[in-house]
């Protein structure tokens, strides 16, 4: 059990009793707990030595028991009480756009619809029309939001993904005679989301009948088929499975094959058939090519003849001296701007960028003018202070309706930096949203776009976009498009890359941190910035504060 799988059921207590209409300052009690436990900055098994529980914001004598049962047990007694009384496919409705719990309570007591398939036939048969506050274009929104989630089908969040892979790679290396674990598949090829996962086992032949009789019985999973070579099964997760055992020697071969992709795979095969070997870059060199890393095996490489000379090196976590596009206690984040730094300052990084909102987001706190000043001086203090550190002066500005920003061009010129985001009016067409985001890469003040699409992966499709004039809007104006590193976003979507840095357009790795663990975020984006791979000279994470400044000069 992790810290956040204790989020993971606190949160949804929190919401059974909204569907129930019941106890709402419980409620309230238990959201608030879970949003905080998600900020802290230490382990579950941390968190439950001492009272260290107690001292957690937000989380009283009652809510530490609740969290040590969970911990024990993976439950607690009330929320098993509550999901007896409420349909399980009833949380399947919150998971529609525009559905929260009163409108999903609706549905489940007075339409009776409690999966996604009840609401779904509901609209097609138009009867829920006729329950009141479900209008047409609202039925058009739920009815695309569901065929969404079915595309998505069991598709998992990288980082939850990572957490079950850490889980069973630590397991399965505690089985005597087990050489190496690795999982390969999309998640090895740093996929945002990830389909199942391909579990490869290194034995020696002759451990591999007790092996298979460890695996066999673990706890978490649940076999559906052991009669082949390849095990498939399901994770208690909700995520599948598939495991194979081989030997040192054909281990490169099973790793490239199980790593895939398909089309990678194609591609491979028209140079012969795959060769048995105990390391990946001899399969490649046997075929006459150039090893090619784990995140570029996609469709589209272009495959290098041996001799023509490695793929670019990846970025890494020292290669990253500073992060833009971080919140605090200004607007929405969870920590001050001081804790914010001194984070900054353990990890070892040399600047940060705050970019908290602009005034319109008042649901986030957004900053006016006088807000903003009182910002600076604080920034201004910070700097004496935590020198050479430096923290910029930035802004997450939204970009209006009509393209213009909500700061005028006074105020944005004072920033160090801009970063102009979408935050509403997602209903638009392609060419209002590109016309849009366009308009604001024109201000000569903005200097990185933010989260391009606005996307929450596996929750919320983004609005349409032209990629291809943003990218090219933004070459032209000498902008940067970012890489939103935070796992629900991974938005510069990476199949974007190549055509952004053809173009030059620079990509900042922007964590999007609302909390200092926030900030680890990062390395979602450096593996998906594996994918370019983006180099160090077009991604401003990588340079000093001052030469960041001086890029943005530039522009303006």
């Amino acid at each position: 059990m992790t810290r956040g799988d204790v989020v993971d059921l606190l949160e949804e207590y929190a919401l059974l009793l909204d569907l129930l209409n019941e106890e709402g300052i419980r409620s309230k009690a238990f959201a608030n707990a879970a949003r905080q436990l998600s900020t802290v900055g230490a382990s579950l098994e941390e968190l439950l030595v001492g009272n260290r529980l107690s001292m957690v914001k937000g989380i009283g004598p009652s809510l530490v028991q609740v969290i040590r049962e969970s911990a024990e047990t993976g439950t607690f007694a009330e929320l098993e009480a509550t999901r007896l009384r409420v349909p399980r496919g009833v949380l399947d409705l919150l998971k529609v756009e525009g559905l929260g719990p009163k409108k999903a309570q609706t549905l489940w007591l007075q339409g009776k619809i409690t999966s996604l398939e009840d609401l779904d036939a509901a609209i097609d048969s138009g009867r829920l029309a006729t329950l009141s506050g479900f209008g047409g274009k609202t039925l058009e929104r739920f009815r695309a939001s569901i065929a969404f989630i079915r595309r998505c089908g069991a598709r998992k969040l990288r980082h939850h993904a990572r957490a079950v892979v850490e889980k069973l790679t630590h397991d399965l290396q505690g089985i005597p005679g087990i050489v190496s674990v690795h999982f390969c598949g999309s998640y090895r090829r740093h996929g945002e989301t990830v389909g199942d996962l391909d579990c490869v086992v290194c034995a020696d032949i002759p451990r591999h009948s007790s092996i298979r009789e460890c695996i066999l019985g673990h706890q978490d999973i649940t076999w559906s088929s052991t009669e082949s070579d390849i095990w498939t099964g399901r994770h208690s997760s909700e995520i599948d499975i598939e495991l194979s055992i081989c030997a040192p020697s054909e281990l490169g071969t099973k790793l490239v094959q199980a790593t895939g992709s398909k089309a990678h795979l194609a591609e491979l095969r028209k140079h012969g058939e795959l060769p048995l070997s105990s390391t990946e870059e001899e399969v490649y060199g046997m075929l006459g090519l150039e090893s090619v890393p784990p995140p570029l095996r996609e469709e589209g490489l272009a495959l290098r003849k041996k001799g023509q000379g490695p793929y670019s090196e990846q970025l890494k976590r020292q290669d990253v001296r500073g992060i833009l596009h971080v919140h605090t206690t200004y607007s929405d984040g969870q920590h001050s701007l001081r804790q914010m730094a001194e984070a900054m300052i353990a990890r070892g990084y040399e600047f940060l960028g705050i970019a908290d909102h602009s005034k319109v987001a008042a649901y986030a706190r957004g900053l006016d003018r006088d807000r903003v000043y009182q910002q600076w001086e604080e920034i201004d203090d910070l700097n004496s202070e935590l020198a050479p550190f430096r923290i910029l002066r930035g802004t997450e500005c939204d970009i209006l309706p009509d393209g213009t920003l909500d700061f005028d061009d006074s105020l944005l010129s004072q920033f160090d930096f801009v970063v102009a985001s979408i935050h509403s009016g997602f209903g638009m067409s392609v060419d209002q949203a590109t016309d849009r985001i366009c308009r604001a890469l024109e201000n000569p003040h903005v200097d990185i776009l933010g989260h391009p699409t606005g996307r929450l992966l596996l929750k919320r499709e983004g609005y349409p976009i032209d990629h291809d004039r943003v990218i090219e809007c933004a070459s032209r104006n000498g902008k940067a498009i970012e890489l939103n590193c935070s796992p629900h976003r991974l938005d510069l979507d990476w199949r974007w890359y190549q055509t952004a840095l053809e173009l030059g357009v620079p990509i900042p790795l922007n964590p999007d941190a609302h909390q200092a663990s926030g900030l680890d975020e990062i390395d979602f984006g450096l593996e998906l910035a594996a994918k370019g791979p983006i180099p160090a000279s077009l991604c401003p994470s990588t340079w000093t504060a001052s030469e960041f400044i001086s890029w943005c000069n530039s522009h303006n």
